[in-house]
């Protein structure tokens, strides 16, 4: 495995984006930020199909800097998008194995184990024109791994899913990566699949990366906070440091500010299942009224969003101790 370097800048009419950042070799980053932000076209010069100047370097090899440009096949780079585009005249088994047969011989990996792993097993021979969203995405990624990228790219491939489905989708991402060690550089401009997924990140505004490392670090910068709707502040637990009410293979749970009840002191005979005692940091006032307090404790720091009327009652103050509560359904 390779880790991405990145360090390039390019223009499209008025438009202009200049970033610089490394993606690790054993993880998943996400690169986050609004629509328009150019986190697409970001991904679309990484995989040569939109010229740039600057340097990306996968590992020792150089895909671009200098004089040298790789063309887009010969990166070593898999590409899922948003809309799939798989090959509608061709089977679920055509498709993957279109890939299959441009792979390196000695990397890739047997079809039939490629359909097993993502459950098309009985959809092979079907036409893709009879698949459902979630089944043309699923064969999408498989025609990806079919091809034994050294890394995959992933522009929203998920954004079309909702529900069930795109938790569904998430935790399969989360295995490929594990069982075929795949590193991938995924984009999103949504904080719960960020959380899910992210062990790095790179936060993109206006062209600009305003915020990049590891994810429970980076997510808490404030020029990340600052891009986030008022309703999803919060902060990033790990998933296994907390009660939830789905088991996944989740890296972090995107804990709201909204969804943590405070105490003042330690709650007893509670149906609550996450009670997490801390410190608090800080306490803001807000635009409209609220405080929101920031909580340090065992899992990491903590924020909750209350009254004016609660801070005064239950006599916060930055230093004292207090009781984060949080339900598992708001997990």
């Amino acid at each position: 495995m390779s880790a991405l370097d990145v360090d390039i800048q390019f223009r499209c009419g008025a438009f202009r984006l200049a970033a610089q950042f490394t993606a690790p070799a054993d993880g998943i980053t996400v690169l986050f930020g609004p629509s328009g932000s150019g986190k697409s076209s970001l991904l679309s010069a990484i995989a040569g199909l939109i010229p740039s100047a600057g340097t990306i370097h996968l590992g020792s090899r150089v895909l671009d800097g200098g004089n040298r440009h790789v063309p887009p096949h010969q990166r070593g780079l898999g590409m899922v998008f948003q809309d799939a585009r798989l090959f509608p005249h061709l089977t679920v088994r055509g498709n993957i194995a279109y890939a299959w047969e441009r792979a390196p011989t000695g990397k890739r990996p047997a079809i039939e184990d490629v359909a097993r792993f993502f459950d098309m097993t009985s959809a092979l021979d079907r036409r893709i024109g009879n698949l459902s969203g979630g089944e043309k995405s699923r064969v999408a990624l498989a025609r990806a791994v079919a091809a034994a990228p050294d890394f995959l790219l992933l522009d929203e491939p998920f954004a079309a899913l909702d529900g069930q489905r795109r938790r569904t989708f998430i935790d399969v991402l989360l295995r490929m990566r594990r069982d075929f060690r795949l590193p991938m550089l995924a984009v999103t401009h949504d904080i719960d699949d960020a959380a899910a997924l992210a062990s790095n990140l790179v936060v993109l505004k206006s062209g600009k990366v305003v915020a990049k490392g590891a994810f429970q670090q980076a997510s808490c910068d404030p020029a990340f906070a600052a891009l986030l709707d008022a309703r999803d502040s919060g902060a990033a637990v790990p998933s296994l440091l907390l009660h939830s009410s789905r088991e996944s293979e989740r890296r972090h749970l995107w804990l709201r500010a909204d969804h943590v009840v405070l105490a003042a002191e330690r709650p007893t005979a509670v149906s609550t299942r996450n009670v997490l005692e801390g410190k608090i940091g800080s306490i803001q006032r807000e635009s409209e009224g609220a405080c929101m307090v920031a909580l340090e404790t065992s899992v990491g720091p903590i924020l909750a969003r209350v009254t004016a009327e609660a801070v005064a009652e239950l006599r916060l103050t930055v230093g004292c101790q207090a009781w984060a509560l949080v339900k598992a359904h708001a997990l």
